[in-house]
């Protein structure tokens, strides 16, 4: 018997390999449609880019949401029938009023007036202060002015504690606060040393002033006609 692979074995591989490649020719001979090189990029595309569809009446429809003020609390928790009553219609005429921010400023207001007329700063005093009760002001500013004795006063504490009167007048609104404050006044010397008063005694001090603003004006501000 000679070596090697017998006849009949190599028929059967032939088939065998016929047989394998006609398989893979149905399979990858064929046109299908996808042996375009776009195709997979195209069929990503599609699924991955979404645009919106927006139409400009979209916004339109959506109702605005308005903020939200900040509760009055003040005015909410105030016993007083007749300046609540008052302090409403203030908010009727000035949606913008709020009593509660009212008192904040004032508290404000009483700091910057104390300290400007304390230093004889008349710039503050002239920005808050109505022009007659300025007049008097300044005048007592320049009559305090005397070298030989300096009035000096220390402002420890203070709070706009409540609304005790409120007026509207038309459109003009007055409204009167009562504040608590703690300070200290000594008088010195021409050469620093305190004369009267002692530096260490705190005062409880009582001052009811009145504001004035023309609630229908665009000027936000008040003015101090009264202290």
């Amino acid at each position: 018997m000679s070596e090697g692979i017998p006849y009949a074995d190599l028929v059967i591989l032939a088939l065998i390999a016929g047989f394998i490649l006609l398989r893979l020719r149905s399979v990858l001979g064929q046109k299908t449609g996808n042996e375009n090189p776009d195709f997979f990029k195209k069929k990503t595309l599609e699924k991955t880019v979404v645009e919106p569809i927006i139409r400009p009446t979209d916004k339109l429809l959506k109702p605005r949401i308005k903020e939200e003020q900040p509760q009055d609390t003040y005015l909410q928790t105030l016993g007083d029938d007749a300046t609540a009553s008052t302090l409403k219609q203030m908010k009727d005429k000035d949606g913008e009023f709020s009593a509660t921010i009212f008192l904040q400023g004032a508290k404000m207001a009483f700091e910057m007036v104390f300290e400007g007329f304390a230093k004889g700063d008349k710039a503050p005093l002239k920005m808050l202060l109505a022009e007659p009760l300025y007049k008097q002001f300044e005048s007592e500013i320049d009559a305090t002015a005397v070298p030989e004795r300096k009035t000096e006063t220390t402002l420890v504490s203070v709070a706009a504690k409540d609304i005790i009167k409120a007026e509207l007048d038309n459109s003009i609104a007055r409204l009167t606060v009562k504040f608590l404050s703690e300070q200290i006044t000594v008088v010195r010397d021409m050469d620093g040393k305190i004369i009267e008063g002692d530096a260490s005694e705190v005062n409880d001090v009582v001052d009811e002033w009145t504001f004035e603003r023309d609630i229908a004006s665009k000027n936000p501000n008040w003015k101090i006609i009264d202290t």
